[in-house]
């Protein structure tokens, strides 16, 4: 059995699928326009199996002890541990590994625990959602996490601290997403620059009239347009992070909140 290793060029979404196929098949490495999973059908009209670090690790296991022994852990419908990358507002920012099903909390607990009280956490990567310290106790499962309007995406969980401002974290994060298009296409070379903007210019504070209303707009002329699914996750953020600092966003309509966003590992 032979191995290569192809070393990609660095972009948040040359990690996709496709564009993952596609680095390694000589082509250019940016995501695919939608169509068929690589699984079903890629370059050469033949199925790629596209998985990470984490899966083959846990096949690795699966292997070497077996199937009874990896359901010993985890849920019956989702077997096994989960990686968890946890910082923001932790004592002992790092990966943690947890039992499928744990609570949202558990991963916090993991880290050293909170060291400010929070006021949400981003869960499944800059592409992910914002939830509420209210389901801290939602377990750390897909179904799970669907059923609170969160995904686990990529396995990143990050904690606001109540001194941070959530609108100018979520307005770094989502520039840097803008930054980041693969410029295939309208919705991601146009659409999210002027989302970010908007965010940004709401998380300044004293924004333009019409601000949200533009924001809604752009957001919904950009969801489900795009040649990847990039767009789709930044829009997602966004809409998430108006729900969870719904308060936030009206002191910024009448001035600030006195808070500056978190550092939250975004590349300047």
């Amino acid at each position: 059995l032979g191995v290569r290793v192809v070393q990609l060029q660095p972009g948040y979404v040359r990690s996709e699928a496709s564009a993952v196929v596609s680095a390694v098949t000589g082509g250019r490495g940016l995501p695919a326009a939608r169509r068929r999973p690589q699984a079903e059908r890629g370059p050469g009209g033949r199925p790629w199996v596209v998985q990470n670090v984490e899966t083959f690790g846990c096949i690795g296991l699966l292997v070497r002890h077996g199937l009874d022994w990896y359901q010993q852990v985890g849920t019956a419908d989702e077997p096994g541990t989960r990686l968890l990358t946890v910082t923001g507002a932790v004592h002992r920012p790092g990966v943690v590994e947890l039992p499928v099903g744990a609570p949202l909390r558990a991963a916090l607990r993991a880290a050293g625990g909170a060291t400010r009280p929070l006021q949400a956490l981003l869960v499944g990567g800059y592409a992910g959602r914002w939830l509420a310290p209210e389901h801290l106790d939602v377990p750390l499962t897909v179904d799970g996490i669907r059923a609170v309007g969160g995904t686990l995406g990529a396995g990143l969980v990050v904690a606001l601290p109540d001194t941070a401002c959530g609108l100018a974290t979520t307005a770094r994060v989502v520039r840097y997403l803008a930054s980041q298009s693969a410029r295939q296409c309208g919705p991601c070379t146009n659409g999210l620059p002027a989302v970010a903007g908007a965010v940004e210019e709401l998380a300044a504070g004293r924004p333009s009239p019409g601000v949200l209303d533009r924001l809604s707009r752009w957001c919904g002329l950009v969801t489900g347009r795009g040649a990847c699914s990039h767009p789709d996750g930044a829009v997602a953020l966004v809409r998430s992070a108006l729900e969870t600092f719904a308060d936030d966003v009206q002191q910024h309509l009448a001035g600030d909140c006195g808070r500056s966003g978190l550092d939250v590992g975004v590349p300047a």
